[in-house]
Parts: C-alpha cells; sequence; structure tokens
C-alpha cells in the first residue's frame, strides 16, 4: 500500500490538467512520488488522449457520462491505494512542499479527520484560508483576497470547514464517514463532508504551511448553487454556528472597547472592511469599487490565460493527429 494517493477529478479543461500534472509528475523522481488517480468524469475535450500520454505514471479512471464532484471523488478513493487521500483540484498549481507540509499536519493528532491547504490567486493574494460562517449561514472562504503572508492567514489552525479543492483525510476515516455524498452536485459536498465529520467528533484544520496556486471558478459551475445550498440549509442550518467575528477578533483585525457608558468604541482594520455604504465617505465607497474591480479583472485574466492554454492544447492535439494521419 502507497503512504498516499492523490484524487483527481477532471471534466474538460485538459490544458489546466496537463499543467497540474506536469507539476506533480515533476515533483518527484518516478520511484518515490506518491499514486496519482485522475478521475476522467466524461470529458469530451483531449483529456482522454492527454491521460492515455501518462498512463505509465498516472492510474485513469474513465466516466462515459458526467456524474459530478462527489461521485467522481469517491470513485477514485474506492480505486486508490493510499492510507492517506489527497483530493486535488485541477485547477491548482502545487508549490514546493505542499503535500509534505499536509500529511505532517494530518498526522500530528488523531482527532484530525481534515485538513486544507493554503490556495492563492494567481497574482498571489489567498483564495482560501478556511471557511467561516455569516450570520445568514453562509459559507465564506474567510480572508480572500488578503495577502498571502498576512499574518491572519500565516498560522494553521481549526475551523468548522475547509476547501475540498485540495484537502486530505485517512482513507479509514473517509471510508468512515461513507465519502462525499453525492446528493451534493459540484457544490457543497466539501462543506457537507467536514460537518459530517465534525459530527463524529473529527476535527477540521487549515494548514498554511501546504501552500498551491488555485484557477477558482476555472472549472466551476455555479448554476446548481441555489439547489446545493437549500440542501445544505435543511441539512444543517440548525448545527452550524457563525463564527466568521470570533476569527476577526482573534486575528485582532476587529477590537471593541467599552466605556462607562455606551456608545462601545468599535475599531475595523481597513484591511478587513469599510463602513456601511449608507454612511461611508466618497473615498471609502471609491476603494470598495475599486477593490471589486480588481478582482473583476483578476477573474477575467484567469479566464482569457485559460483559454490560451486550452488552445494551445487543442493545437498540440491537432498537430499530433495529422501527424499520426501521415505516418499511417
Amino acid at each position: 500500500m502507497t503512504t498516499c494517493s492523490i484524487v483527481i477529478p477532471v471534466h474538460n479543461r485538459a490544458a489546466l490538467t496537463t499543467q497540474c500534472l506536469d507539476v506533480l509528475l515533476g515533483s518527484w523522481a518516478e520511484t518515490t512520488e506518491p499514486e496519482i488517480v485522475v478521475v476522467d468524469d466524461g470529458s469530451s475535450d483531449s483529456t482522454a488522449q492527454m491521460l492515455a500520454a501518462r498512463a505509465d505514471r498516472v492510474r485513469i479512471v474513465r466516466h462515459d457520462q458526467n456524474v459530478g464532484f462527489g461521485r467522481a471523488c469517491n470513485e477514485g478513493a474506492a480505486v486508490a491505494t493510499g492510507e492517506w487521500l489527497v483530493f486535488l483540484n485541477n485547477d491548482t498549481l502545487p508549490q514546493s512542499g505542499w503535500l509534505d507540509a499536509l500529511l505532517r499536519y494530518a498526522s500530528s493528532g488523531e482527532q484530525i479527520g481534515l485538513v486544507g491547504s493554503k490556495l492563492l490567486f494567481p497574482n498571489g493574494t489567498i483564495q482560501h484560508a478556511g471557511v467561516v460562517f455569516a450570520r445568514d449561514l453562509t459559507p465564506l472562504h474567510i480572508y480572500s483576497g488578503f495577502h498571502a503572508d498576512h499574518p491572519a492567514v500565516s498560522k494553521s489552525r481549526e475551523f468548522q470547514v475547509v476547501t475540498g479543492a485540495c484537502a486530505v483525510i485517512r482513507r479509514e476515516i473517509f471510508d468512515e464517514v461513507g465519502g462525499f455524498d453525492v446528493g451534493f452536485v459540484n457544490g457543497y459536498e466539501d462543506v457537507d463532508l467536514c460537518l459530517r465529520l465534525r459530527q463524529l467528533g473529527y476535527e477540521v484544520h487549515y494548514c498554511h504551511e501546504s501552500v498551491l496556486y488555485h484557477l477558482e471558478s476555472a472549472t466551476r459551475d455555479h448554476a446548481l448553487d441555489p439547489q446545493n445550498h437549500a440542501l445544505f440549509r435543511e441539512r444543517w442550518a440548525d448545527d452550524v454556528r457563525q463564527d466568521d467575528i470570533e476569527y476577526y477578533l482573534e486575528d485582532g483585525l476587529i477590537d471593541i472597547r467599552y466605556c462607562e457608558q455606551f456608545p462601545a468604541l468599535l475599531w475595523v482594520s481597513p484591511d478587513l472592511a469599510v463602513l456601511d455604504r449608507e454612511r461611508a465617505n466618497v473615498g471609502e465607497t471609491l476603494l470598495a469599487k475599486r477593490s471589486r474591480q480588481v478582482y473583476d479583472a483578476l477573474k477575467e485574466n484567469t479566464r482569457l490565460r485559460i483559454e490560451l492554454l486550452e488552445a494551445g492544447e487543442r493545437a498540440r492535439a491537432t498537430s499530433e493527429a495529422s501527424g499520426a494521419e501521415r505516418l499511417a
């Protein structure tokens, strides 16, 4: 049995999968690399050919039709042989030491059930450093957009939920919890898994030393989010709790001081928030607007970069096919 199996569910986006696999396969010698299981979830592009070219170093599970993230992960885990299972999105770029840090942290306590990594946008800011719940119990990636080295994201700790875009779990615990619930389709599977683990007495943690870049939304279809959110609310509304403010207080980004009489003095770091729009001055309103514009521009640049990668992958596949025809 290998120590670790990396399970990567993919649906189209061959260029992204190629990029991710090339980084992984270039990280270790063939004799020491972890097992890599790629679940081709009904891809219609050049994914099958790309995987076939790497079949000597990658195990492949093929679906004729797209069945969704949760089922793909479960089937990948079923054929994996590792004691540890790492679920990894194909739109990630692992950085040096990411896996060692993840496994080291996950094995540091018997009650640790699942550990997620620090994920960065292409511009080096935070995409994931743990998931919190707002007052309406919507799950949110805390500190999204913060600098990667900010003190608030540079400490490993427990959360109710972390993302499944890169997360490690012991196989025996994954089997005990029953894997991902396929009632969720391409959204909230990781949220539900974390909460079920906690229900069994396991802890969910974020490891800041395990770092990957993540082209978030590059492979995500948000069409089913309302359906998934409704199922999440039905199942977990009485079990999850608002915890966003707790982390902001713990990290010193919010401070409340009390005088002898109210009102209290409230301080909020400008890294975290601006005033409510109804009371914000022109500068604060402009800052919020510019922040949104920068985020939208980042997503658009990521989308264009992916399209360029895919165009290159299609050109390469066409060239190879033409070459094979000439040889025939």
